[in-house]
């Protein structure tokens, strides 16, 4: 729905500087867009400086150099965030009963890890990016760029040597196994056969209802989910909510995971792995999304709790160190490595888009 609405600015700004001009703002103007085309529209009647392009249109424009839009077209700088599949350890049932189904199955961890070796996001990343989809790679659970060691390298890079994992090129997702995944597959489906999980596993995931561009994304990721997995282990079911998706779906603990991006509120990376560790009602990950410190200890949920667990205390000796920040980052380094190892998170995503712009967004100031 569109939605325009105004507010009256009635204070005065003051300066003592007696060459500056005193102004007031009288009223200014808010618009609510309900979504890309809208947008679009106003960017073509001089309405709007700058606005984020879908798939489509980043196609059309680009690949037509006389079209009178093409060089307005710009890749952005990959936003301050890293977007993770956040997993719901806790889900229920419509009705408040637990789904033990996708339970016991997200507690295992060939099953996890399933997702973080087979899973391949090209076609995803192109609904953000369809010229360069692999600059939307994210493989860390902490932002590309929050904070570096003495000698000037990334902390990420850190996480990436303890992981042992190659450097993204541009063509296939580094953290991509296939080989890897099937045996992984294998492994989940005879583990969890002997739990009583029914196959294919049912995985809810829930959009917006209004939002045709949501519906887009999630059929796109739907796809992924055959393409990757086979429909023979995981389905993806598309589900909706209505105007809030924490109060209608996240605290029922309906969601199987949800897509969420995290930004850094200071430059250390406790910042971001505090947010899941176990037993912390400060952490809001697994206070809030992945419902971790609700598991119930059973036979099917003690290795992912023991993991959580050593993750927690990993963090923990890290966030001691206060007096050698490259030891300190070393040391989150581990702990980030052994969270993503185990697939307690799936980090998929940071954010390099295209958008028209009138205005050059690399000569702008930039914190990060």
């Amino acid at each position: 729905m569109q939605n325009d609405f105004f507010r009256t600015v009635t204070d005065t700004v003051h300066t003592a500087h007696p060459f500056y001009l005193i102004s007031r703002f009288e009223r200014f103007t808010v618009t609510m867009i309900s979504d890309g085309s809208i947008s679009l529209q106003l960017y073509q009647n001089r309405e709007l400086d700058e606005v984020d392009l879908g798939e489509s249109n980043i196609t059309t424009i680009q690949s037509d150099p006389s079209n009178e839009y093409n060089q307005q077209l710009c890749e952005k700088r990959a936003k301050k965030f890293s977007y993770c599949f956040i997993f719901n350890y806790d889900k229920k049932n419509t009705d408040g009963t637990p789904d033990e189904n996708w339970n016991k199955a997200i507690a295992n961890k060939a099953f996890r890890q399933c997702f973080s070796k087979g899973m391949v996001l090209n076609k995803f990343f192109a609904r953000y990016n369809p010229i360069n989809p692999l600059k939307c790679e994210n493989d860390f659970f902490t932002m590309k760029g929050l904070c570096y060691t003495s000698d000037g390298k990334d902390y990420v890079e850190l996480v990436r040597d303890a992981m042992g994992m190659k450097k993204e090129d541009g063509k296939t997702p580094a953290r991509l196994d296939k080989a890897k995944a099937e045996q992984y597959k294998k492994q989940a489906m005879e583990e969890l056969s002997a739990q009583g999980v029914t196959f294919p596993v049912q995985a809810d995931y829930y959009i917006l209802a209004s939002s045709q561009t949501a519906l887009d994304s999630a059929n796109v990721l739907k796809q992924v989910f055959s393409d990757s997995f086979g429909d023979d282990f995981i389905q993806l079911n598309i589900k909706t909510y209505i105007k809030s998706l924490r109060q209608e779906v996240v605290q029922a603990h309906l969601q199987s995971f949800v897509n969420n991006g995290w930004g850094a509120d200071y430059g250390d990376p406790q910042n971001y792995l505090g947010q899941m560790t176990y037993g912390n009602e400060t952490a809001y990950y697994s206070e809030n999304y992945n419902y971790i410190n609700e598991v119930e200890e059973t036979e099917a949920t003690k290795a992912l709790i023991d993991t959580y667990k050593e993750f927690t205390a990993l963090v923990d000796a890290a966030n001691a160190i206060t007096d050698d920040m490259d030891a300190r980052y070393k040391a989150y380094a581990k702990a980030e490595a052994y969270m993503i190892d185990n697939a307690l998170v799936i980090p998929q995503y940071c954010g390099d888009g295209w958008t028209l712009t009138k205005i050059n967004p690399y000569s702008m100031k930039r914190a990060v």
